[in-house]
């Protein structure tokens, strides 16, 4: 045996640990035998896995946004593009009715225009009609309302009557009416319109009457030594002229009377206008006091 035999022989075997240990020299690594174990008492080993965890937790954080926010975009971009298609839908609505309503009225008014045509050379008729009021503007005091009413008077014996006593009953009537010379009318043949503006209803003095017919004398007596057939008429004459008096008094102090009166003078000269102008269904009549 030699002496290359002999170191051979002795030459201890590698074993597998031995042989991780030397892979990691040679690759310059440290095993986990030569790393330093975790320990409390040692944070250094701790803190970079704590930084990294935190790096992670950042970073799904800000996923989390990013979706949220693009979600809003997305929610944002669409409620525009449904409400720009609504607005535009309204849009094209309204311009289409208003377009269907100026052809509506293109054709209703050729239409119109070619029957009034042919109308009229058929039938001769014209779409204006001439208003006639006559001789309305010269009547000067026209009757719109009567009243009646009743004066009693009454004339005891004294010393200046002549000791004549007498007690009668007057019927009287009073008329108010209207100047429709003073008043004035407005025509419109285009619109088939009259306008009158006319003086208030009025009592004048000489439109109270008495009726002398239906006078009753309730009760005379007389002295015939102390009067005469002449004094008895001078006293009824009196009573008559009192009683004309007491009954405009009564009837012009009546603001029921001049409603009437109104609401009647409105109604004569509304039907007056309408029977001379009897060829115009249509007519309008309006009347204004002053």
């Amino acid at each position: 045996m030699n002496s290359d035999e002999k170191l051979e022989m002795y030459q201890p075997e590698k074993s597998d640990n031995n042989f991780e240990m030397d892979h990691l020299q040679n690759s310059g690594e440290k095993s986990e035998i030569d790393r330093p174990q975790k320990s409390d008492n040692n944070p250094e080993i701790d803190q970079p896995r704590e930084t990294a965890i935190k790096k992670a937790v950042r970073k799904e954080r800000w996923k989390v946004i990013c979706l949220i926010a693009s979600l809003l975009i997305f929610t944002a971009a669409l409620w525009c593009l449904f409400s720009g298609f609504f607005k535009g839908t309204l849009a094209v609505k309204q311009a289409f009715d208003v377009e269907k309503a100026k052809a509506e009225e293109a054709v209703y008014s050729s239409f119109y225009e070619q029957g009034f045509t042919a109308a009229e050379k058929d039938y001769h008729v014209k779409n204006r009609a001439v208003i006639s009021l006559k001789n309305i503007r010269e009547t000067a005091n026209l009757e719109v309302l009567s009243v009646s009413d009743i004066a009693f008077m009454i004339e005891n014996p004294d010393s200046e009557n002549k000791n004549i006593q007498s007690w009668i009953e007057v019927p009287g009537t009073g008329v108010f009416t209207v100047n429709l010379a003073a008043g004035e009318f407005l025509v419109d043949d285009e619109r088939m319109l009259v306008f009158a503006r006319i003086p208030k209803p009025e009592l004048l003095p000489e439109n109270i009457n008495i009726d002398h017919a239906n006078v009753q004398v309730l009760r005379f007596s007389s002295n015939t030594w102390l009067s005469s057939i002449r004094d008895g008429e001078q006293l009824a004459g009196k009573q008559l002229n009192e009683a004309r008096t007491k009954i405009q008094e009564d009837i012009s102090t009546n603001l029921q009377y001049y409603e009437f009166a109104e609401n009647s003078a409105r109604t004569l000269i509304e039907n007056l206008i309408r029977s001379i102008n009897s060829e115009i269904p249509e007519l309008k009549v309006e009347i204004e006091f002053f």
